[in-house]
């Protein structure tokens, strides 16, 4: 293919992070048992990089494709969600826009299957590995991201002009898509002004789909571990709020009944309420005992830069917008759970009501009948 005009890469990393739930939090015995070390103690609130291997990538695009090598990382967050990380090396010619595309078309051969067919078999080996023998829930929800390092490319630019000449392709892999659209102008500006970088040289392009990295080379596995658990934050936000969804349902119907039904608290609509409500304050525990010091960057580093930089990720992903989502629910049904308590409470108050005045009437009547 001719590459005259189309931004190439001779070497650099494509990063692709697979986040997914494991099944609830994770006891730390078990970890360390796992990975026999006394890391969890110093990195608790990170993701904990438990194992690692080596694979053979294939990126394909059309009738272009490259061999590379892949290495392949499992980074587990206790709080309840693992991140599979596969590095691929590239050190062969390849075009910016193939590699957008072989993303896309799900073209990426990683261990003889297509990416997302290796991410589901090594998903499930995992949860395996961390959740030996047990029956486990797991949920479906899962978050992919996708980082790009460029190390040797052409046309040589620096930061500036790389935004500058291939605005439009680079917002297009920030932007997850492939598609003919016609970019806005405001659109690219809004993803190209996302640069998370420390030095005026260096380029790390966020975004709510992947990261475009140009140096950075003292500070990017830094970096990469705080987006690491910003996509771990959001992923459990979004598990969170589908438990509450469901529990929600439940609730729901418990309402319906109380309003159909006379007999309300004599029915198991009740305890169904309560059990919801339960569940739901245990994940209402969780966030306040554990996740909440999470979302304060001043908990997670005492670095000002990185303050900064973290921030700028849970922005990004909108990891706060999720967080009062969930909340709000829990609340909601925390008052559901309230009303449904005081209008079961008002019928039991009026059935003891009636009781009382029968037992009232049949003492004044049993004399009666007994003259």
């Amino acid at each position: 293919m001719d590459a005259s005009g189309d931004l190439t890469i001779f070497n650099g990393k494509l990063t692709i992070l697979v986040a997914f739930g494991h099944g609830g939090e994770l006891d730390k015995s078990q970890l360390k048992k796992l990975i026999g070390s006394d890391i969890i103690a110093e990195r608790w609130n990170k993701p904990i990089e438990v194992e690692q291997s080596e694979g053979v990538a294939v990126v394909a695009a059309g009738n272009e494709k490259i061999t590379c090598n892949a290495n392949i990382y499992t980074d587990v967050f206790i709080a309840g969600v693992t991140l599979l990380r596969t590095e691929v090396e590239i050190r062969d010619r390849v075009l910016f826009n193939d590699i957008l595309v072989a993303l896309h078309s799900n073209t990426i051969i990683v261990e003889g299957l297509d990416f997302q067919s290796f991410a589901n078999k090594r998903i499930n080996e995992i949860r395996e590995k961390l959740n030996p023998g047990k029956t486990v829930s797991y949920s479906p929800v899962t978050k992919r991201y996708t980082l790009l390092k460029l190390k040797e490319f052409a046309p040589k630019l620096d930061q500036k002009s790389l935004k500058e000449q291939y605005g439009e392709v680079i917002t297009r892999f920030l932007s997850g898509e492939t598609s003919i659209r016609a970019l806005h102008s405001k659109e690219i500006t809004e993803k190209l002004a996302n640069d998370l970088s420390y030095y005026d040289e260096d380029l790390f392009l966020a975004s709510t789909e992947g990261v475009l990295i140009l140096g950075c080379e003292d500070y990017i596995k830094e970096l990469r571990e705080l987006l690491e658990l910003a996509i771990s934050l959001l992923l459990l936000f979004q598990i969170y709020d589908r438990k509450i969804d469901n529990e929600i349902t439940n609730a729901f119907d418990s309402i319906t009944k109380l309003r159909s039904s006379r007999y309300y608290f004599l029915t198991q609509a009740p305890r169904k309420l309560e059990k919801s409500l339960l569940k739901v304050s245990e994940i209402g525990l969780v966030i306040l005992d554990d996740i909440e010091d999470l979302m304060n960057p001043h908990k997670i580093t005492s670095d000002w830069y990185y303050h900064s930089a973290y921030q700028k990720m849970l922005n990004t992903l909108r990891v706060g917008e999720f967080e009062k989502v969930v909340q709000h629910k829990i609340d909601s049904l925390q008052e559901l759970y309230t009303t449904a308590r005081e209008l079961s409470t008002q019928q039991l108050t009026m059935i003891l009501e009636v009781a009382i005045v029968v037992l009232i009437l049949w003492e004044i009547l049993i004399p009666v009948f007994k003259i």
